[in-house]
């Protein structure tokens, strides 16, 4: 009985453990001189517009990898046709979480 108890504390502690790392992050520092340059605050990926259906469109970049984003993460003033460049921009710190926004280049 007192080999589970101790194996019971220490399963609890492991995971109180791996609650309290996923929920530590770091808050940003708040830079002034990056504000005005994007490409400082971004990690920015160039893409060639290939298809677009409906809201969706579909872009490949120099390096073959594709990228999907609707009409709502596009931040630029003219219409985006096939065969456009874009930026897109993502989060330096949570690349693979989404894109933030799209611009034509």
């Amino acid at each position: 009985m007192f080999k589970r108890v101790i194996i019971l504390g220490m399963l609890s502690l492991v995971l109180i453990a791996l609650v309290l790392l996923r929920n530590h992050t770091i808050a940003p520092v708040d830079n002034p001189s990056t504000k005005s340059n994007d490409s400082s605050e971004y990690i920015t990926v160039e893409y060639k517009i290939s298809k677009i259906e409906g809201k969706q469109y579909y872009g490949k970049s120099n390096d073959g990898t594709g990228i999907i984003f609707s009409t709502q993460s596009i931040e630029s003033d003219g219409d985006i046709q096939v065969g456009d460049e874009v930026i897109c921009y993502f989060e330096k710190g949570n690349f693979g979480k989404g894109l933030v926004k799209v611009k034509k280049k």
